[in-house]
């Protein structure tokens, strides 16, 4: 199928790394206060082995500490820097604290929910670089933390919880989960205020601590009409969404549920059912933790459950018509198909400017190309945060920029199946 780099990947043992591997491990840096490029360069007493170890070996503490000079760099004098960069930059920093938690929860939840630890670090990195961010909009989610929840999303986790566990974190124990009673935007109020309260801090900088103070008469009639019982519910909810939506271990637990969710529900048996360890196999690397799941580290079925959550369970039915799966016989498939089928899947249509597809029964569909071009791009960087700092397993294919103004020349194009794509 797919790429000629799949011929090179044995999926049972791809190249990706240990869970700790990917992480950084705290060493100290290398000293790159007279560099010219931190992002790139190496101090000149430092021997061409010790750059190669860097640049492998020691592959995420060197990116941390990259990171953490240009914002020793932008402290010294603001402006150094463009703003994307020194959020960028923050991210990545954040995203190297509190590494042992992290990696507890990590195993702890590919344990519980059988998802392969790389599919799960990929997600979280291709989120938030592994940072735990507030609240930010996102498109009218409003999501927050290392996982990017948003509220119900939260909500459909936390009912797995016990009443002590739901009272700990000042969670409602009867509230309804449903778009109608905690729609993603019901966070808008409370967050409205909270940017009013940073000051010349940046939004991505926002935390629990910038809500406080903020009560329910200050959002009264901001929700969804209903009766005074449920709008305390809501308020209650909010708050404990905004309170605890940056602990490090319910964010990576309730991340490894949604998808979860989302693969035993809407990923094919036959995609579920491949790529699976034989009785007394399993990834074959000595990693700090055994390994924890069935499922090879870079599982097609997971991954696709991940783009779900990126872009909907509808991608399923997209990859189906790439691949005129007929009575739900999916063909056998590996990770670069699935981004294969999410690029190319659907035709373009000028009369809506959307690429459409049908399912199995012939129903139609549509969504933007943007959504394709980013879920496809969103996989494959899934796959590259995982993979070995040498190798290269996958790479997203647009052929332009991924932009919400148009659908491409070469694109327009597609016949939307597998077997008209000019290869």
């Amino acid at each position: 199928m797919a790429s000629h780099l799949a011929a090179a990947t044995s999926w049972d043992n791809p190249a990706v790394m240990c869970p700790e591997e990917i992480l950084p491990k705290g060493l100290a840096c290398p000293d790159l206060s007279h560099v010219v490029n931190p992002y790139s360069d190496f101090p000149q007493e430092i021997s061409k082995d010790e750059v190669l170890e860097w640049s492998q070996k020691k592959y995420a503490d060197l990116r941390l500490c990259r990171n953490q000079e240009v914002l020793r760099r932008e402290q010294l004098k603001a402006g150094s820097f463009p703003a994307a960069t020194i959020e960028q930059a923050w991210m990545i920093v954040d995203g190297g604290k509190q590494v042992k938690e992290k990696l507890e929860a990590i195993h702890a939840a590919s344990l519980k929910y059988e998802i392969p630890p790389q599919v799960l670090i990929g997600a979280l990195k291709q989120e938030s670089l592994l940072s735990s961010l507030g609240i930010s909009p996102d498109g009218g989610n409003y999501s927050c933390g290392m996982s990017q929840l948003s509220i119900q999303e939260w909500c459909r986790s936390m009912e797995d919880l016990s009443l002590e566990e739901k009272k700990l974190y000042g969670w409602p124990s009867d509230i309804s989960c449903d778009s109608e009673t905690l729609p993603s935007v019901i966070v808008k109020p409370l967050y409205d205020i909270a940017v009013k309260n940073l000051g010349t801090r940046p939004e991505y900088l926002l935390t629990a601590e910038d809500f406080n103070g903020i009560t329910e008469e200050d959002v009264e009639g901001s929700f969804p009409p209903a009766e005074n019982q449920l709008q305390s519910k809501r308020f209650q909810a909010i708050k404990s969404f905004i309170n605890n939506c940056q602990n490090v271990t319910l964010s990576i637990q309730f991340k490894a549920k949604t998808l979860q969710g989302l693969f035993n529900q809407f990923v094919p048996m036959k995609l579920k059912n491949s790529e699976i360890y034989l009785e007394g196999k399993t990834f074959p690397r000595t990693c700090r933790n055994a390994y924890t799941t069935k499922y090879y580290p870079l599982h097609t079925g997971w991954l696709l459950a991940v783009a779900m959550y990126n872009a909907g369970p509808v991608q399923e039915k997209l990859v189906g018509s790439y691949y005129k799966v007929k009575k739900g016989k999916f063909p056998d498939m590996n990770p670069l198909d699935l981004i294969e089928a999410l690029h190319w899947g659907g035709k373009y249509s000028r009369k809506t400017d959307t690429i459409v597809f049908k399912d199995q029964q012939k129903r139609k569909y549509s969504q933007r190309w943007f959504k394709s071009c980013i879920v496809q791009r969103h996989v494959a960087r899934v796959i590259q945060h995982a993979t070995l700092p040498a190798e290269s397993i996958a790479k997203s294919l647009e052929q332009a920029p991924c932009t919400p103004s148009g659908v491409p020349e070469y694109r327009k194009k597609s016949s939307g199946i597998k077997d008209k794509i000019n290869e």
